[in-house]
Formats: C-alpha cells, structure tokens, sequence
C-alpha cells in the first residue's frame, strides 16, 4: 500500500520529472487573463474564460449547452468527464463563476434567445469547434503572454484553478468537488506550492509569530 501511495504522489506532482512548474503563478495567471485580449474571436474568449475561472477539461467545456449554464445563479454546470462506473456520463457539478463573466456570456452566446428551447431540450453546443482546437486555443493566448513550458497549456490552466483556490482559503472538499476530483488525494496536491505562492502562505505564520 505504501509504494502504490508513493507512485500516486509522484504521479500527480506540481512538478514535471524535470522540476518543471505545471501551473501558473499569481503574477502569470494576471498576464494570460490580460492576453485573453489577443483573441479576436468572442466566443474562442468566452472558451478560455471558462476554463480559467472553473479549471474544468477542455472536453468538458466543448459538451456545455445552453442547457447547463444557469445565468440567474451564475454557475456553470459540468458533465464530469472522468467519472467511471455508474456515474459515467451522469455526474453534473455546479461550478460558480463571477458575474461580470456570466454577463459576457450570456450576451455573447444570446442565452437568453435560448432559453425557450430549454423545455425541448436543447442540445446546441456553446463552441462547435474540436478539441485539439480548444488546445490551440488555450497555447496561443499562453504564447501572447509570453508564457511557455509544461504550464503553459490547458492543463496547466487547470492546475493554476486548483492552486490559485487553495491560496484563496476554499476549503478542499470544495475544490475537490468542483474539480470533479475521484478523492481528496488528488485535491491535496495543491498544496505543493512554490516561491511567491510559499511565501505568502509562511509569511502568515510569520506575522503570528512576530505578534505573540
């Protein structure tokens, strides 16, 4: 049991075999949103906001409906795509995004012109385009900031979601839920953080220390 947590641990590090960071830190995640500009597309825009306010899988992104997004509440609701068994193509996850997004959304994408065909059940994709274009996508707003290396794609994206809502103080059993996570396991290893992302971390324990 003990050299199959060990494999699990490397497995699902930060760090590529190199030491290679795989997620952005506060400061890049500030430049991709920034280079989100340089898409002259608004509905490729609104595919990359959405994995960058809810750190969900591209794949998952590209099934979303009209149906799955609830404009009033301002979530976003994900068919999980790596669930196995019986919830296989049944697991729905809300996640919450900010409401100035829902707003572009909503207006980019005429939800609202949408709404009634909910009733008949809907099946319009918000993006009609492929995966590997979704990827595309993601790389070429990560080159216009200037960014490179394994963090610099879709997944890297994902992992930046995870680390940046553990220095933002959301409890784990959250995050593990809204990145539709199969244990707690896989959520704990955002907390592997590094440089910038330690520091403001210890530099909490610091201010404790000094006060006492």
């Amino acid at each position: 049991m003990a050299e199959k947590a060990g494999n699990f641990s490397a497995l699902m590090s930060l760090y590529s075999n190199d030491g290679d960071r795989k997620y952005l830190t506060q400061s890049e995640r500030a430049r991709f949103y920034a280079a989100l500009d340089t898409l002259g597309d608004t509905k490729a825009r609104t595919f990359a906001e959405t994995i960058y306010w809810t750190g969900c899988r591209p794949c998952e992104a590209l099934h979303l409906s009209p149906l799955q997004v609830d404009v009033d509440e301002n979530v976003i609701i994900f068919r999980s795509a790596k669930k196995r068994g019986a919830l296989k193509g049944r697991h729905y996850r809300p996640v919450p995004v900010p409401h100035s997004f829902m707003l572009r959304l909503d207006r980019i994408h005429n939800l609202q012109a949408t709404r009634s065909h909910r009733s008949n059940g809907s099946d319009t994709r918000l993006w009609t385009f492929s995966r590997s274009t979704g990827w595309l996508l993601i790389r070429g707003v990560m080159q216009a900031a200037k960014l490179s290396g394994v963090k610099a794609c879709a997944r890297g994206l994902r992992h930046t979601y995870g680390v940046h809502a553990v220095l933002s103080g959301v409890p784990l059993p959250r995050i593990q839920f809204w990145m539709a996570h199969a244990s707690m396991e896989t959520t704990a290893v955002y907390l592997q953080l590094a440089g910038a992302e330690d520091r403001e971390i210890a530099s909490r324990m610091w201010r404790e220390t000094m006060a006492a």
